[in-house]
């Protein structure tokens, strides 16, 4: 999987589903090991995206902030 292509809610229903799979209990423990590490890695990528939008998030409201108090000055 090509997480690099992989946008936040297609990454999101598939961590979902990995989940899914892993609960069921129905896996051999190669299969759950393998559906783990791809989780645990869909997850880091996740939460990297989110971080980076939070951040650029933060830039903009300071960026608005700045030309609120330069317009009221």
């Amino acid at each position: 999987m090509d997480l690099n292509n992989l946008s936040y809610e297609e990454g999101l229903k598939e961590l979902e589903s990995i989940i899914d799979s892993l609960e069921t209990g129905e896996l051999t423990l190669e299969e759950s090991f393998n559906k783990f590490k791809k989780g645990v890695d869909l997850y880091k990528y996740l939460y990297e995206m989110l971080n980076k939008v939070e951040g650029e998030i933060k830039i903009i409201m300071e960026e608005e902030r700045e030309e609120d108090f330069q317009l009221e000055g």
